[in-house]
């Protein structure tokens, strides 16, 4: 429609400066001929004279008038002749007269010149000898008003359809900004909804697992200790209670990522929450560096904690045995407590730095895929971000944001 707009304005624009040359051009020659008419009948040529047909016909657009000789010579003039037009050159206008158009149409001049009669062939009609105006160059100057309405009509109808056409391209853009919204908010809303349904059938396995798993890891441990050490089954048994140990960590897990998980903040020493999570994992290959952290931040120590448990383990398991995993404690930005773990392995995968947090996304082997999915929903718990990033010197930065003041104050 835009375009439809533009080109009807431009289409418009053409015919009617078209228009503007053709009114130019009969008006021109009407106003000359009413000169030459006026001047035939008088027996005086000079500048009073001219400006009296000036005077007369400039009503009808006649500017300027310029009576000269044969070879050049001034013979009178009046009015006030176009300054600052450069005229085109001339085309035919009758057998004896020229007409040129100013830029844009809404101006015109003709000049009339008599021609010279053949040697002994009669007189061309015209003024007779004796006239003032015989052998005279006549030169007339013509503003066309219409012309000038139809120039400033066509130069609104284009403003107005380029304005129009602007008008709709703005509408579009916020229309199809609109939409975007809309799909976004729409996936978000069915992501939500899926991520609801699977925290209820997590909920539910969960507790529907748990239990048996207990029996089972029980049983086995028994079965664990009657059996002497060179026992043949002893060893199927030992694998039983590995497996056990480990799906009853993923029903943990799972169980934790079905909860609610309220977040309870309190003023926390996020210094002491880092270092509380270095010393659960019982390592000492962890480098720990603060930057003017503060002493005192809105948390939850014991959610936090989880959060950077997580994080370290995942760095660990990445880096190689003789690469440190370091974490950085500091403010950064408008204000905000930055945690951040890096890690010396091969990184995350272009494209999948957001998937790293979906539920049960793992490349691990034994991972279960819900620790990164419970880390951020622990931390937009408490309103601030965590995201993922390779490091320019290698292996993968997960960052952690904390505004000043959690939502759960």
């Amino acid at each position: 429609m835009a375009a439809v707009l533009v080109a009807t304005g431009l289409w418009v624009q053409a015919g009617l400066t078209k228009a503007a040359a053709t009114v130019t051009q009969g008006q021109a020659i009407s106003i000359a001929y009413a000169a030459r008419r006026v001047l035939r009948v008088t027996n005086e040529l000079d500048s009073h004279v001219l400006q009296e047909v000036v005077d007369e016909l400039g009503g009808q657009g006649l500017r300027f008038v310029e009576v000269t000789t044969r070879d050049g010579q001034l013979v009178a003039k009046a009015g006030t002749n176009a300054a600052g037009i450069a005229w085109p050159a001339a085309h035919g206008l009758g057998p004896n007269a020229t007409i040129s158009f100013a830029p844009g149409g809404y101006a015109a001049r003709i000049a009339v010149t008599p021609p010279e009669p053949p040697a002994g062939a009669p007189p061309p009609p015209g003024p007779p000898p004796d006239h003032p105006l015989h052998g005279k160059h006549l030169l007339f100057e013509v503003d066309s008003v219409a012309a000038h309405a139809l120039l400033w009509r066509a130069r609104v109808t284009s403003a107005v359809s380029l304005l129009a056409a602007l008008i709709l391209f703005g509408l579009a853009a916020v229309f199809l900004r609109l939409v975007r919204h809309a799909e976004q908010v729409s996936a978000q809303l069915e992501h939500d909804r899926q991520l609801k349904a699977l925290g209820q059938m997590s909920a539910v396995l969960g507790h529907e697992i748990k239990n048996p798993l207990a029996s089972l890891k029980g049983h086995v441990q028994l079965l664990l200790e009657k059996l002497p050490p060179e026992h043949p089954g002893r060893r199927g048994a030992e694998v039983v209670l590995r497996e056990t140990i480990r799906l009853e960590e993923l029903s943990r897990h799972v169980l934790e990522f079905a909860r609610s998980g309220s977040i309870n903040c309190e003023a926390a020493d996020p210094e002491a929450v880092v270092r509380a999570a270095i010393d659960s994992m019982g390592s000492s290959d962890v480098r720990f560096y603060v930057e003017a952290a503060p002493a005192v931040w809105s948390l939850d120590p014991v959610r936090m904690e989880e959060v950077l448990v997580n994080l370290l383990r995942n760095a660990r398991e990445a880096s190689p045995a003789e690469k440190p995993v370091e974490v950085t404690l500091g403010l950064r930005g408008e204000r905000s407590l930055a945690i951040e773990v890096r890690d010396h392995g091969p990184g995350i995968e272009p494209g999948e730095e957001e998937r790293v947090f979906e539920p049960f996304y793992t490349r691990r082997a034994k991972g279960t895929g819900l620790g990164l999915a419970l880390a951020r929903r622990i931390v937009e718990g408490h309103g601030g971000t965590i995201t993922a990033h390779n490091h320019p010197d290698g292996g993968a930065v997960f960052s952690v944001r904390l505004p000043p003041s959690a939502r759960g104050v």
